[in-house]
């Protein structure tokens, strides 16, 4: 079994993700806002898998995300899965919802501040996957999900959502990419 770290685990999907984890019997260990994930070269040494579930709605988006990032880049662990949001999915190649002309622009600042995160991924040499919700949080668990293009009006409970992240810790399949997840 592998041995796992949570970043942002006093969160709702954190806590779900490690849960999940658990339950199939990885070694998870569970990091809340303090350390928090600036302190990922010192905590994930030795993990398998470091998942990033983190916000910090105090701070400037960009600047949070990029350092949560490069944290996790300079931690060295084996693979990096990071929760990510929506609006940064494609809607046709090369083109994500966040730079539709209809977008709230009240939204952008953090809608980008997360695209500088996976930015900083991108960039690196680390295998990384970004995980986002194809929709919104919500709706009841099916115990089912399915990878799938963004829609605002899909729901992803956080329960099918963990049992996604779940899955790619135990079977990587997406490398070096983000996904959209969606409840089935």
């Amino acid at each position: 079994m592998a041995k796992i770290v949570v970043f942002g685990a006093s969160g709702q999907a954190g806590r779900e993700i490690a849960a999940a984890a658990e339950a199939r019997g990885h070694e998870v260990t569970r990091i809340g806002r303090n350390p928090g994930v600036q302190a990922a070269p010192q905590v994930a040494a030795g993990h398998d898998v470091a998942v990033s579930a983190v916000v910090d709605l105090s701070r400037d988006p960009a600047e949070f995300y990029t350092e949560a990032a490069n944290a996790l880049v300079a931690s060295g662990v084996g693979r990096i899965i990071v929760v990510g949001i929506y609006p940064l999915l494609e809607t046709a190649p090369g083109v994500r919802l966040v730079d539709s002309p209809d977008f709230p622009p009240e939204h952008r600042p953090f809608c980008l501040g997360h695209a500088a995160g996976v930015e900083v991924l991108a960039k690196s040499t680390a295998n990384w996957l970004v995980m986002s919700p194809a929709g919104m949080f919500g709706g009841k668990p099916t115990g089912k999900y399915q990878f799938a293009p963004v829609n605002a009006s899909d729901e992803l409970t956080y329960a099918d959502f963990a049992l996604a992240v779940a899955d790619e810790i135990d079977h990587p399949t997406h490398h070096r990419t983000q996904v959209g997840v969606a409840s089935l």
